[in-house]
């Protein structure tokens, strides 16, 4: 690139910054306060929940890119119009198309960079700041193993607890077995029983059987029709944990388990409109970066835009997105339309009106 298309270049990086830190700023610090009084009520440790924040925020910064690359080349666009630097390059017979790839190489960049979080690095994020929140901040219980043959939970500190398999709603549990152990890792006692369903606040285990085992190899066995299970997870716990969030999938990771939920007969539409939607979302921020050059440079291209104006006009496109965003998304899980084209019809219509206003700069 020419001297001048770096000094654009570094121009608009720099106002992209500051305008992504100003926006997660401002999120995290409405964010916390929101969240604060409800952790605080579990007497977390204020570390702990700062690092809850800390790995929240690669998927915050992700989704606020699109706002700030708007915010950037609004306000970059409306600063060279204000020192008249925009007349001079054109005086110098640049197009309008020469000073924006400076922009548009930079909304690439940012592109490229957002894909790569949402394939690895985000997934990996939401899972630690998931594992923060409900085991080290609400003390739930971590799952030991988590798989479509059962699941394992250590319970207190000398329980284990294996259910064979969780309803989708995550209200009964089939197949419960709970082994006590002493503190020499010993067996003393083992807990089995049909199922288990959650009434009053509390987990009632039906048709049990008790083993208790004695010295010199005795062992005890009681049968009762129903008991209390101490368990302080929910329904919507269990449920969370089967439902295999794609939030915590990696694009292979996500892209492997939409071809095994294919192949067993099931509804796909909701895992492939989120694969199909991290695709489209990652280049919002070149599109959002042509708007934004588009809007700022419409007439003569020699009217600067003051921050107040750019910022309202951040707000009112950045609305309007995401509303057709949500809409698109909520028709592609529901299965309204195709995944890809709920996924992608809110990123396909602002291109589309961004090349064209881009066209008719003069």
């Amino acid at each position: 690139m020419k001297k001048i298309s770096w000094y654009v270049f570094g121009k608009f990086s720099r106002v992209f910054l500051m305008c992504l830190v100003t926006v997660l700023t401002i999120y995290l610090v409405v964010d916390f306060f929101e969240k604060l009084r409800k952790f605080l009520k579990y007497d977390a440790d204020l570390t702990v929940i700062f690092s809850f924040f800390v790995y929240r925020i690669p998927e915050i910064a992700f989704l606020l890119a699109p706002l700030a690359a708007l915010m950037a080349s609004i306000l970059t666009v409306g600063g060279l119009n204000r020192t008249r630097e925009i007349t001079a390059m054109r005086s110098c017979g640049l197009s309008f198309y020469q000073i924006a790839i400076p922009f548009f190489v930079f909304g690439a960049l940012v592109s490229v960079v957002g894909l790569s979080l949402t394939a690895v690095l985000i997934p990996l994020a939401n899972i630690k700041a998931e594992y923060v929140q409900s085991v080290l901040i609400q003390n739930k219980p971590e799952p030991l193993s988590l798989t479509p043959e059962g699941l394992w939970l250590r319970v207190g500190r000398n329980h284990l607890l294996r259910i064979d398999s969780v309803t989708e709603d995550g209200h009964r549990l089939n197949g419960i077995h709970q082994y006590t152990l002493d503190d020499r890792f010993n067996l003393k006692g083992i807990l089995e029983g049909e199922w288990a369903t959650f009434v009053d606040e509390e987990w009632v285990i039906e048709h049990v059987i008790q083993r208790t085992f004695q010295e010199e190899e005795r062992m005890q066995v009681n049968g009762m029709p129903r008991q209390v299970l101490r368990l302080s997870l929910t329904p919507d716990d269990f449920q969370n944990w089967l439902s295999q969030s794609p939030e915590h999938m990696s694009l292979y990771e996500l892209h492997d388990y939409i071809q095994r939920v294919i192949e067993d007969g099931h509804s796909p539409h909701r895992f492939l409109t989120d694969y199909w939607a991290r695709f489209a979302y990652s280049i919002v921020p070149l599109v959002m970066t042509l708007l934004g050059i588009s809007v700022s440079l419409r007439g003569s291209g020699v009217r600067g835009v003051g921050v107040a104006k750019g910022l309202g006009q951040t707000l009112a496109i950045g609305f309007f997105f995401w509303a057709a965003h949500s809409v698109g998304i909520v028709l592609g899980r529901n299965g309204a339309v195709l995944p890809i084209i709920g996924s992608w019809i809110a990123t396909a219509m602002f291109l589309v009106i961004g090349i064209n206003l881009f066209l008719k700069l003069k």
